[in-house]
């Protein structure tokens, strides 16, 4: 069975998770890469496992599970330390996501949306039929970063210069879903678009 396979990308603080939440409504499988971060990262994994011989036994809390605060300081600080952290993940991320595409119940559309936050940057594109970008105002991606991750807007910045700029993001998608109005506005452009899409990929 041939799924349609959606990448949902944007930076943070754009609404990605929101637009899937709203294909989930409108009957698409979903899967979110952060939610696999965690999950080939959770203990007894072969990811925990990595992420410990290199960032050390400090970055497991008392219960045994990793300490993600500490870890997204450190990669947000240091560079060389965040692309060891990338070279363990990545690979991992990209191997368990087309394992659960692959087995995931499809019953209402015959399509899966997956967000992927680094999709471009990784050059997981090409494993997509149709990807999206979600934006928003700059000045909004930072204030919602700050609210949602309770930092100053400072950090929230600093979260956004690690990533690719917008603008490229732009550039190298399919479709773009702009999300600075109301939700409403939002789920009827995202209603809108999976018709586009549906017409193009899903019907015979």
């Amino acid at each position: 069975m041939k799924i349609l396979r959606i990448a949902v990308t944007g930076s943070a603080g754009s609404g990605k998770s929101i637009v899937c939440e709203r294909f989930k409504a409108i009957g698409l499988v979903t899967l979110d890469c952060d939610i696999i971060a965690r999950q080939v990262v959770e203990p007894g994994m072969p990811g925990f496992k990595k992420i410990v011989e290199v960032f050390g036994q400090k970055m497991v809390q008392k219960d045994g599970t990793l300490d993600r605060a500490g870890l997204r300081h450190v990669i947000v600080e240091d560079a060389i330390l965040r692309k060891k952290m990338e070279d363990i993940l990545h690979p991992q991320i990209a191997v368990e996501m087309v394992s659960q595409i692959e087995n995931a119940v499809y019953k209402k559309e015959k399509a899966v949306a997956v967000e992927v936050p680094l999709l471009f940057e990784l050059g997981m594109e090409k494993q997509f039929d149709v990807t999206i970008v979600v934006a928003a105002q700059d000045m909004d991606l930072v204030k919602r970063i700050s609210k949602r991750d309770k930092v100053s807007k400072e950090n929230a910045q600093k979260v956004l210069d690690l990533q690719m700029a917008q603008k490229d993001k732009i550039a190298m998608a399919d479709h773009v879903v702009i999300n600075t109005g109301t939700m409403a506005e939002l789920f009827e452009s995202v209603d809108n678009l999976f018709g586009k899409i549906k017409k193009e990929f899903l019907t015979n």
